[in-house]
């Protein structure tokens, strides 16, 4: 399996356990999540995703350390984005 696909196969896995997260948050009407990179979790995939989550206004990134990071949102500007 080469790097390249390895790489994308874990930010897939990543970004899919990070959106569940997200999904069972706001289900509760909590706009706050707390993530963490695995140890099987690819780190230039885990970089990725937070970069991504940085560049929407709505959200903001507190990082703690290289594996966790806490993830928040304005409600009423993500529902006005979407």
């Amino acid at each position: 399996m080469s790097a390249q696909f390895k790489a994308a196969a874990s930010y897939q896995r990543l970004a899919k356990r990070v959106q569940q997260q997200i999904a069972r948050a706001r289900d509760r009407e909590q706009y706050a999540v707390t993530v963490y990179r695995f140890d099987e979790d690819d780190p230039t995939a885990w970089d990725r995703m937070l970069n991504e989550f940085e560049e929407l206004d709505y959200v903001s990134v507190s990082r703690v350390g290289v594996a966790e990071a806490l993830i928040t949102w304005n409600a009423a500007e993500a529902e006005a984005a979407s």
